[in-house]
């Protein structure tokens, strides 16, 4: 008996069959919801949050969810299936093989696809839900926007295999990401402010930052899949460039944030702890190529980055 087989075998299959799912979708991924936590907030502020704008509240969060898990899905399947999953994650311990319930038997494929079908046709009604709630006064280009990352979110691994274009795969993860923050804004409040702008741009360059010291761990198997990750593509000289000036651009964001808009110089301290831990990370990402280590700190660094930017804006 395996040892994935073995944590299982305690477990009812209907108990196994609902964790193979929320692996699939990435559900421990809680860091999709924050943009919208943060649109949340900038409506607040904006006196945009009422009775009558709960159900579009309500519903642009099932969005993102449902978004998120089809994108999830969608992504496994890719890797499932040209078997850039099974490269990668080849000596992996147990515990971090078991999150791909495809590799693991958890899940068949035709499983997989129906899940991730559910889940888009579930994240594109509610997101147009939200939109016939509003009575008219959703932008349609922010209904265009919204509709443009949907569609982007599936078609990531499969499909159009985005990720596999030169370029691709980092374009799609900071358009889809910064589309969590910015659409429910921007179809609620009915225009964009530069908050909700450089919000959405943050949180896009932050999970840029933890998808691409992930991509450097990967990029052998990438390569042999022909998945074109500026990983796989630049000189590691220049992939490492590329990882400083992501950190570049985060700060710079952070400095317009606390230097253009309503929020001062001072709210900007509470994000000086995500300054800091992404320094660490590319201490480690680029300084001494620990790249899964620094991966893993850009989950905190989102973690302590939002947290930040939520203070700040609860203080405004």
């Amino acid at each position: 008996m395996t040892a994935t087989s073995a944590s299982r075998a305690g477990r009812s299959p209907l108990t196994t069959k609902a964790l193979g799912y929320a692996r699939l979708g990435k559900a421990r991924i809680y860091h999709h919801a924050y943009g919208w936590i943060l649109a949340l907030l900038l409506l607040r502020l904006d006196g945009h949050v009422g009775g009558d704008t709960a159900a579009a509240l309500a519903l642009t969060l099932l969005m993102v969810l449902a978004t998120q898990w089809a994108g999830g899905a969608a992504d496994d399947l890719g890797g499932y299936r040209d078997g850039s999953d099974a490269r990668n994650y080849a000596g992996r311990p147990a515990t971090t093989v078991a999150k791909k319930p495809l590799l693991t038997g958890a899940l068949t494929e035709s499983e997989a696809v129906r899940f991730g079908i559910v889940m888009w046709v579930i994240a594109v009604a509610a997101g147009l839900a939200a939109v016939a709630t509003l009575d008219g006064t959703a932008p349609p280009a922010a209904v265009l926007v919204m509709l443009v990352g949907q569609i982007a979110s599936v078609q990531y691994s499969i499909g159009l295999k985005l990720s596999y274009l030169p370029g691709g795969l980092e374009v799609t993860i900071f358009y889809v990401i910064g589309c969590i923050g910015l659409v429910p804004y921007w179809l609620i409040a009915g225009h964009v402010t530069a908050e909700a702008l450089l919000t959405a741009a943050l949180v896009g360059v932050w999970f840029l930052l933890i998808v691409s010291y992930g991509n450097a761990s990967d990029r052998v198997g990438d390569s042999e899949v022909s998945r074109h990750t500026l990983a796989v593509l630049l000189p590691m000289g220049a992939f490492k460039v590329y990882l400083a000036l992501l950190f570049a651009l985060s700060v710079t964001l952070l400095a317009l944030l606390f230097t253009t808009t309503r929020f001062d110089l001072a709210l900007g301290l509470t994000a000086v702890p995500v300054v800091v831990l992404h320094a660490v990370q590319l201490y480690y990402g680029a300084g001494k190529e620990e790249w899964r280590k620094a991966r893993f700190i850009g989950l905190s660094s989102v973690d302590l980055g939002c947290l930040g930017l939520a203070l700040a804006f609860l203080l405004a």
